[in-house]
C-alpha cells in the first residue's frame, strides 16, 4: 500500500493526488497537522518537505519523480510533458506560492507580489501559445504537465485572474482541467 504525506492545500500535494486519482491508484494519506508534524516528516524524509510518498521500504520526495514512480510513462511519455510539467511549477505554482506567502505572513512586499503576477503574465501567455496546437500542454493526452498545471491554475485564478477574452485556448484547457 502506498501511503502519501501531505497537506490538502499544499500545490505540489495536489498535484501528485490528481496523478494518482487520474491512474485510479490506491494510497493511504497521512495529513500534515493532523497526522504528523515536520518534526516527523523529517525522520522520515530529511528535507521535511511535501508531499512524501511511502512505497513499502522506498520512501520518494519530489512530486515529478514521485508522479514517475507510480505512473512512469503513462504520464510521462514524453521530453514535452517533462518540460511542461517543470514550466507550470516554476512559472505558474512558484509565483502563486510567492504570492501566497507574502500575503499569509503579513507582509505583503508589494515587489514579491509584482513580479510574481509578472511571472504569471508570462506563463499565461507561453500556455495559451502552447494549447493553440494541443489539446493538453504536452499534445492530445493528459499527462504529468496538466497535473502540475491544474492546481496551479486553480489558485492563480483568484490571485491574478488572466483576461478570458486575451486567453480562450487558456480558458478552454482550465475549463476541461476543472472538469
Amino acid at each position: 500500500m502506498l501511503t502519501l504525506y501531505e497537506h490538502p492545500f499544499a500545490l505540489y500535494c495536489q498535484k501528485v493526488l490528481i496523478a494518482l486519482n487520474d491512474q485510479g491508484i490506491a494510497y493511504e494519506v497521512m495529513e500534515e497537522q493532523r497526522d504528523f508534524d515536520r518534526a516527523d516528516l523529517a525522520k522520515l524524509w530529511p528535507p521535511a518537505s511535501i508531499p512524501v510518498l511511502r512505497d513499502g521500504d522506498r520512501v520518494i520526495g519530489e512530486t515529478s519523480i514521485i508522479i514517475e514512480h507510480v505512473a512512469g510513462e503513462r504520464l510521462v511519455p514524453s521530453l514535452a510533458a517533462r518540460l511542461w510539467d517543470r514550466l507550470c511549477d516554476q512559472y505558474v505554482s512558484d509565483a502563486v506560492q510567492a504570492i501566497v506567502y507574502e500575503t499569509i505572513a503579513g507582509r505583503f512586499d508589494e515587489q514579491v507580489v509584482a513580479q510574481g503576477k509578472s511571472q504569471l503574465d508570462m506563463a499565461y501567455g507561453m500556455l495559451e501559445a502552447q494549447l493553440a496546437a494541443n489539446e493538453f500542454l504536452a499534445g492530445d493526452i493528459f499527462t504529468i504537465a496538466d497535473c502540475a498545471a491544474a492546481p496551479g491554475l486553480f489558485y492563480a485564478l483568484a490571485i491574478h485572474p488572466w483576461d478570458e477574452d486575451d486567453r480562450p485556448q487558456l480558458t478552454r484547457y482550465y475549463r476541461a482541467l476543472a472538469q
